[in-house]
């Protein structure tokens, strides 16, 4: 698989801007794949803690670029995340900046890469026109029948247009915040279900769904999880929660042509489904995403 120059594309660079992509082991082969698709000139820094690597960033001119290419591992445990955000830069650079999302494959990020810009934008200015206070409902043909009432959407920076900005790649989501106490009816995730921490805490590693995994939810709270195998295993761990975590807090829609791995940051970021976020982490230490196939979304009084 290989993708034209993406930088270009996502990044408005100018032919004789540089290019630096700071990563980590595990990632390097990823590194020599995009720095092929780079026709500027483009070095690989390999990430450790102290100020060399820093200096050598704040240098750039903010025409240059630097992308931060990590695995979860050096992100999380490695250091990286003290410097390296998905969401700002790092201090003191003036760069045009590209987070990858932390451990992508190969082929999800190069498929994401060449999704048309115009799949992307329709889709953020379609969710976009819903405001403040707005009940939609969601179906799809397995069965998800929601209604929901949600603040709205907001988008983070999936493209650099001018110098010294900033983007999320590939594009990921556009999501807003359900109003508590306001959602009724029943999510079918017949894609993915991710991960379940608390407080840091894996209490369940889920994936690709085995069968739909029905979620019953009334005022806003998940009351019931049916289905197969994986929809025991995560009523068993998420009803042994306290309720809040069991809280329906966001509807999210993906925004890459990519296919489903299992991986939730992956599968959320797909154009052709919708996930449902359940727990505010800040609030009690879970968030928990469910990912929905081809869903119809309408305006309902």
């Amino acid at each position: 698989m290989s993708i034209t120059d993406f930088t270009e594309k996502w990044c408005s660079l100018s032919g004789d801007a540089k290019v630096v992509i700071v990563t980590n082991g595990d990632r390097v082969t990823l590194a020599n794949d995009l720095q092929n698709c780079i026709k500027n000139k483009c070095e690989i820094l390999i990430f450790a803690p102290g100020g060399e690597l820093m200096s050598a960033l704040v240098e750039l001119s903010p025409s240059d670029l630097v992308i931060a290419l990590f695995g979860f591992n050096t992100f999380v445990f490695g250091g990286a995340n003290g410097i390296f955000s998905p969401f700002s830069k790092p201090q003191g650079v003036s760069a045009k900046y590209a987070f990858v999302r932390l451990g992508i494959s190969m082929e999800s990020l190069f498929e994401g890469l060449s999704t048309p810009k115009e799949l992307i934008y329709n889709k953020i200015d379609e969710l976009r026109q819903y405001k403040n206070g707005t009940c939609l409902r969601i179906t799809n043909d397995s069965g998800t029948d929601i209604a929901l009432r949600i603040n709205p959407f907001t988008t983070c920076s999936h493209e650099i247009t001018a110098d010294g900005e900033m983007a999320f790649l590939p594009p990921s989501e556009t999501s807003s915040d359900v109003i508590a106490n306001n959602a009724d009816g029943r999510i079918v995730a017949d894609v993915t279900v991710g991960q379940l921490y608390h407080y840091g805490e894996l209490l369940g590693s889920f994936g690709l769904v085995d069968q739909p995994v029905i979620l019953t939810v009334e005022n806003g709270i998940v009351v019931d999880i049916t289905g197969g195998k994986m929809a025991a295993e995560l009523k068993g761990k998420l009803f042994s929660l306290p309720a809040e975590c069991r809280e329906l807090v966001e509807l999210g829609h993906g925004l890459s042509k990519m296919t489903p791995t299992g991986l939730i940051g992956v599968d959320e970021s797909i154009i052709d489904t919708c996930h449902f976020g359940i727990g505010d982490g800040a609030k009690c230490g879970v968030h928990l995403d469910v990912v929905v196939n081809a869903p119809t979304i309408t305006e309902v009084e």
